[in-house]
């Protein structure tokens, strides 16, 4: 089944695919040549003839001559990138300098790029790297809820946005950008307006989204962004279930992070955990100052805006104040803003929060954003914020 991710690539590899010449079974292929068989592309892996792609078709070293050319999977796309101290199978796929190499067996520090280690790695050719592309992946960590006529699902699309300039060598940061749904098209502009001014490093960021109904994205919200089961918030939400608990769900979506996308995205790419970062608004600013006191070492940097604090009777920073400093330990920096319409207690509350983390020796900027409202501050908090973290 085609993705969104195959037909962004599709796009880049089009016009190369449609070059290739309609298979003949009289003529002899070698390994490399490509043939098309009813609108599939296909590439010998080793020399034939007489057998028919569409019969003879097989996964890379799965045995069968022929492979499909699916723009979204290697050899066109690249594989997962190379790391000296990581074991490979055989049969594994990696990339290495914007080429794919296949393993012939069991190996571990064999550089594929060396010419030295051909007996190991077979070189699959050039592949390719898209800028930009969404793809979907579904948690073990996060339960479907129901609640009334919606339910929030536990699929998220994931849009991944490449740096300027990408070198598949270079190792970079990446940011996590919670709230995707409700940012996206904000943070894209804010991010392209601060890129533009050059006053950013680069930096690769991971938009986490939604695609359910819009109830049912604000459900999730509630589900995956509260840290702990509040009875006052389900009253709120209209819930008198008592079996049914629709908050709550903050650490098994912190899980879903934790253990599923982020080695998803890190194993894909040459990364510098230290300088990984997560940002949230509001409810999903809840979280990320969770995930600040209870799993700091998870991201280096955090960008929280107008962070719900008020939930659960102001429970995290009463948290966050009993905690050592030596939980914080590895924080590069914590980026707090508020509107300044946003009124009181809320002001308060977030900047006692900035107050004791700074007393926690944690590297803390707290700003309040002239005449932006709770609705507005998201407007302007990434411009203040992604300069602090990732400024150059």
């Amino acid at each position: 089944m085609r993705t969104p991710w195959a037909a962004a690539l599709s796009l880049f590899a089009s016009a190369w695919l449609s070059a290739a010449p309609a298979w003949q079974p009289d003529l002899v292929y070698n390994a490399g040549d490509t043939v098309t068989v009813a609108g599939t592309d296909y590439r010998a892996q080793w020399w034939t003839r007489g057998q028919s792609p569409q019969q003879h078709a097989g996964p890379i070293g799965g045995g069968q001559p022929w492979l499909v050319l699916d723009p979204a999977q290697p050899p066109l796309a690249c594989g997962d990138a190379w790391r000296d101290g990581i074991a490979y199978n055989g049969n594994a796929v990696v990339s290495r300098q914007g080429r794919n190499y296949l393993a012939g067996w069991w190996t571990r520090g064999n550089d594929p790029a060396s010419a030295g280690n051909r007996a190991v790695w077979r070189d699959l050719g050039d592949c390719n790297y898209t800028r930009q592309y969404t793809f979907t992946l579904t948690s073990r960590h996060v339960q479907p809820l129901t609640f009334g006529p919606d339910t929030a699902g536990n699929a998220y699309p994931i849009e991944v946005m490449l740096p300027d300039g990408f070198q598949p060598e270079l190792a970079y940061p990446v940011l996590y950008v919670l709230d995707w749904f409700l940012l996206a098209d904000t943070f894209r502009q804010q991010l392209q307006d601060l890129r533009d001014a050059d006053r950013l490093q680069p930096f690769i960021v991971v938009g986490i989204g939604c695609a359910d109904s819009e109830p049912a994205c604000w459900l999730r919200r509630e589900r995956d962004y509260t840290p702990s089961y509040w009875l006052a918030e389900e009253h709120f939400l209209g819930n008198t279930d008592p079996a049914l608990r629709i908050t709550g769900g903050g650490p098994g979506f912190l899980a879903f992070l934790k253990h599923e996308l982020i080695p998803r995205i890190e194993t894909h790419y040459l990364t510098r955990p230290a300088d990984r970062g997560i940002h949230g608004t509001s409810l999903s600013a809840l979280l990320v100052s969770h995930a600040l006191v209870h799993d700091s070492a998870l991201f280096g940097h955090y960008l929280i805006n107008s962070p719900a604090l008020w939930y659960h009777d102001n429970q995290l920073a009463g948290e966050a104040q009993t905690g050592s400093a030596e939980r914080y330990r590895g924080v590069e920096s914590v980026f707090l803003s508020m509107g300044e319409l946003e009124g009181s207690p809320y002001l308060e509350d977030t900047a006692r929060f900035a107050a004791v983390l700074a007393g926690k020796t944690v590297p803390v900027r707290h700003v309040v954003l002239p005449a932006r409202t709770h609705e507005s501050a998201a407007l302007a908090a990434s411009r203040e914020g992604l300069p602090y973290a990732y400024g150059r």
